[in-house]
């Protein structure tokens, strides 16, 4: 066999790995929403910031596809007369690799729950009691970490927000329903993601689009608003695209099923429509009129601050700091971070998910001394036994470790990113 030949042959086929390479690229990268401002970066700026740190990258950069990282960092340039230009910058974004969001549905869920609240013309702080009329519903007339003790759309909003708490995200699930999600998801811009089911072992796919009645009351206990029961009619006939992940997991009996875990009626929510949902919700002015979410400017604060907050900062509901730590949601910089945090001048508007191995974070970063914001969005997949439902995850030697380290380089970067103005960042310090 001639050298020419062996050289030919070797070309070509690196020829046809690199147009493989480009053609999933231009396919399933995904672009923001076309009603932002956003200049989308075809630049390789996160992997060469990756690759510039790669001694505290290098066993993920050794093999990212194994950890199904995907990435999205968007630079926010403030202009003279307070204008604001994004320029998104992306990482293995894969709107075809499936990852569970877990605790990522709830921001929409919450801003959601507070616009419907808003539209029924009821305090969002009313009492709401919900009642049962299916086998997995639950009747709930008591909230022990509310001021009054009794359940709020406000209160369960904040236990969203404050810790990821899976009770609180039921309910509020419940009172929205699955088919009035949907329409306003794919109204708003969010054509992808599906929220259909609840945090709740005992209910099954089915189960889940069954809906409790709710009534709400006024503080002299008088009714302000009752929702029949009800089910769902957009999802019975839906086109569910098939998931499926891993070689084997536990299921609900604890019994191991030698078989991929299936996601196929499990929710959904691409990262970059995750990630440009809260571009929206911290700068609503950047959208359009019919994209913006209809919150009275109470709620809209109260959803910010308990995005914001540490654990222990909130009063009701109260938490106690040694149990839930400053960086119990804020994975991105202080993923494995356990002193209580001093840096005062930031805050980091987020939500987060955790769960069958995914760790994922989606965050606003504001620091009003530096004079620097951000947005980052980040998934990292860590089940090395592929095995789901084990609890055998490397959250703590790898996915945590890896989005902290991520937060640090890229908000390190940001600092020294020369800007030619700044931004007022006043109603992001001065909430109430």
């Amino acid at each position: 066999m001639s050298a020419t030949y062996t050289f030919t042959k070797l070309f070509v086929k690196h020829l046809i790995v690199l147009f493989i390479f480009a053609f999933n690229f231009k396919t399933y990268a995904q672009k923001p929403y076309s009603c932002l401002p956003t200049k989308f970066s075809k630049d390789n700026l996160i992997n060469d910031l990756l690759h510039g740190k790669a001694n505290v990258f290098n066993n993920i950069l050794s093999n990212p596809k194994k950890y199904e990282i995907q990435l999205i960092y968007t630079q926010i340039n403030h202009k003279e007369k307070g204008e604001i230009e994004l320029v998104q910058h992306q990482y293995q974004l894969n709107p075809k690799q499936y990852f569970y969001p877990a605790s990522l549905v709830k921001l929409p869920l919450s801003a959601l729950a507070l616009e419907k609240c808003n539209q029924l013309h009821i305090p969002a702080s009313s009492t709401m009691i919900t009642l049962a009329n299916h086998h997995c519903q639950k009747e709930v007339m008591i909230d022990s970490t509310s001021q009054n003790y009794k359940p709020s759309v406000a209160n369960y909003v904040k236990r969203m927000m404050l810790v990821s708490d899976n009770d609180a995200y039921s309910r509020v699930y419940e009172f929205m329903g699955s088919d009035a999600l949907k329409k306003r998801l794919t109204a708003i811009g969010l054509k992808q993601t599906d929220i259909i089911h609840r945090f709740d072992v005992a209910c099954n796919s089915a189960d889940n689009l069954y809906f409790n009645p709710i009534c709400f009351l006024n503080e002299n206990g008088d009714t302000l608003y009752k929702q029949a029961a009800s089910n769902s009619s957009s999802y019975k006939n839906y086109k569910f695209t098939k998931k499926s992940k891993g070689k084997a997991h536990y299921n609900a009996k604890g019994k191991l099923v030698k078989k991929p875990k299936v996601f196929t009626y499990n929710n959904s929510m691409p990262l970059q429509e995750i990630n440009d949902f809260l571009i929206g919700l911290i700068y609503p002015q950047l959208l359009p009129q019919a994209n913006r979410l209809q919150i009275n400017e109470a709620d809209y604060n109260m959803l910010l601050k308990a995005m914001s907050q540490y654990p222990r900062e909130s009063d009701y509901p109260h938490y106690d700091g040694s149990k839930f730590e400053d960086s119990y949601k804020k994975y991105l910089l202080f993923g494995d971070y356990h002193d209580s945090i001093k840096t005062d001048s930031l805050r980091i508007f987020n939500v987060v998910g955790q769960s069958y191995g995914w760790l994922s974070d989606c965050a606003y970063f504001v620091d009003h001394k530096n004079k620097v914001d951000f947005f980052l969005s980040a998934v990292i997949y860590v089940n090395a036994n592929q095995i789901l439902n084990d609890g055998r995850y490397e959250y703590k030697t790898i996915g945590f470790p890896f989005l902290t380290q991520l937060g640090r380089l890229i908000y390190d970067y940001e600092s020294t990113r020369k800007r030619d103005y700044y931004g007022s960042f006043d109603r992001f310090t001065n909430l109430k």
